[in-house]
């Protein structure tokens, strides 16, 4: 049982101990007996963790791919869970790394192959476990790229405004996967309910069509430019680079995962504050909203 059922069981518990001590207030017995048990849930809810990182994520599913908590569509899971292995294993890369290349392979993190490892009942569902780990710290990494994907899920649900702020630093890879994953719960009328640790979510019918809506609208589109500018540095730890165009606009954005580190130290000492010739990628994002979002990614610096 993840640590957000058993956090929910014990404040369940909680609310009935207190309506059952307002029952038998004038029971001095059955009152001290309530009380006690009542100090007890507290104190258990108490010393439970504020967060767990243990990478397992469970979701649970209902409506037309469901068959009550029997047993659930397995075409349905194959379509499902794909776009959502890959979606984790893309936000593992970028919990380690900070930016994930918009093509190509993301850069090797965190190893994200999950397991199906249980069948949990809620209409019916799946549990997904990371069992293959080198080390505690990458449990922890993939942990937090599942929650990172549950609310990428959820925020997708709520409003444009919250999903156009959501996807600010989400892997284009993932926008696609997304899109997927929604697509095909929407098509089965299902709830979505979402656990991992402390986490819980639950997205209703009407929300993952809206979400699905909402995604399927957003488009993304990229084009390659060179431009004439000055070289202003890289970060090569967070695969950052920054530049001045020829009207004096600043411009930054990610390393391309084609570039080795020891191009980046070539480019540095023959062009950096100098005029020179650069190839960027730029990537538009438009949402349903006309709002517009642009990306830029290093493909190569040259002479000019």
């Amino acid at each position: 049982m993840s640590l957000f059922r058993n956090i929910e069981r014990i404040k369940a518990q909680i609310i009935d101990t207190e309506r059952m001590l307002d029952l038998v207030i004038d029971h001095p017995l059955m009152y001290e007996g309530l009380k006690d048990k009542l100090l007890n849930l507290q104190n258990q809810l108490q010393n439970f963790p504020k967060e767990v990182f243990e990478p397992k994520i469970q979701l649970m599913f209902s409506g037309n791919a469901v068959k009550g908590s029997i047993g659930i569509k397995s075409s349905f899971i194959g379509k499902t869970l794909k776009p959502f292995q890959e979606m984790i294993k893309t936000q593992s890369a970028l919990v380690r790394f900070g930016s994930v290349a918009g093509r190509g392979q993301a850069k090797k993190g965190p190893n994200a192959e999950l397991y199906l490892t249980a069948l949990p009942i809620g209409s019916f569902g799946v549990e997904l476990s990371q069992l293959e780990s080198s080390d505690l710290f990458e449990e922890n990494e993939v942990a937090n790229a599942m929650k990172q994907v549950m609310r990428l899920v959820k925020d997708a649900s709520e409003s444009d405004e919250v999903f156009e702020t959501a996807i600010e630093n989400t892997p284009k890879r993932n926008l696609s996967n997304l899109k997927i994953f929604l697509k095909n719960i929407a098509e089965e009328k299902s709830v979505i309910k979402m656990e991992c640790g402390e986490l819980g979510i639950e997205i209703s019918e009407s929300k993952i069509e809206d979400a699905y809506f909402r995604v399927a609208a957003t488009v993304d589109e990229e084009n390659e430019e060179f431009i004439s500018g000055v070289l202003r540095g890289f970060l090569l730890d967070s695969g950052k680079f920054e530049i001045q165009d020829s009207d004096a606009v600043k411009i930054s954005g990610f390393i391309s995962e084609c570039i080795s580190e020891e191009e980046l130290i070539q480019f540095d000492h023959n062009f950096l504050n100098k005029n020179c010739r650069i190839h960027l990628r730029i990537h538009k994002t438009k949402f349903r909203t006309s709002h517009e979002k642009t990306d830029y990614e290093l493909l190569g610096i040259s002479s000019l």
